[in-house]
């Protein structure tokens, strides 16, 4: 089943349910419109037409491209169930700063850090020292998610995560040593001793 023939399914439901053949970026203006707000608007759509989502998303996306990371953060916080789809379409945008989705989406749930940092490694995988700078910056809490996440998803590149948590949260790194050391027992970079001595 291909995603245009979704994507007619789901648009034919909106209509039905509006008895019009109003357009789905008519819908979404209205909605902003009532709502005073693009990611108000966004989300009560997203709450209306939940089979609709992906859709939705995308013409929000392309309607309003300075309003993505506003609307990330709205959904992550009223529809964490759509923040995976969410995230993953936004970091698919041209142009848009995969920054500024890491720390909308963060800062909106810290419990979706792993989420979020799993998806941006994967789409921006050069990325890597600026994705881990900015949820660290923002969700110093989420540390252990964050660095879990980026190190199953980028293990060669453990040696900097742990120089990243060294400056950026000093006082977790034993911490965070001692559970990337369980989970890659065997990489001399999650010795602390060697850490330390790098310190030096």
């Amino acid at each position: 089943m291909g995603l245009r023939y979704l994507g007619c399914v789901a648009l034919l439901c909106i209509s039905t349910a509006y008895a019009t053949d109003t357009s789905l970026h008519d819908l979404l203006e209205s909605q902003v419109k009532t709502n005073n707000s693009v990611p108000k608007g966004v989300s009560v759509l997203l709450q209306n037409y939940p089979s609709a989502s992906q859709l939705i998303l995308a013409e929000a996306f392309r309607t309003y491209p300075q309003q993505v990371p506003a609307i990330i953060k709205a959904v992550v916080h009223h529809q964490p169930a759509l923040a995976a789809l969410a995230v993953d379409q936004a970091l698919k945008l041209p142009g848009v700063s995969t920054g500024a989705i890491v720390q909308a989406a963060i800062s909106a749930d810290p419990a979706c850090s792993d989420l979020v940092i799993g998806s941006a490694m994967q789409d921006e995988p050069d990325q890597f020292h600026d994705i881990i700078t900015v949820a660290l910056s923002t969700e110093p809490l989420a540390v252990d998610s964050i660095v879990q996440s980026a190190a199953m998803e980028r293990p060669e590149r453990i040696r900097e995560l742990i120089q990243l948590v060294q400056e950026l949260v000093p006082d977790q790194v034993d911490e965070i040593l001692a559970n990337l050391h369980a989970l890659f027992p065997n990489d001399p970079a999650t010795e602390t001793e060697q850490v330390q001595a790098n310190n030096h």
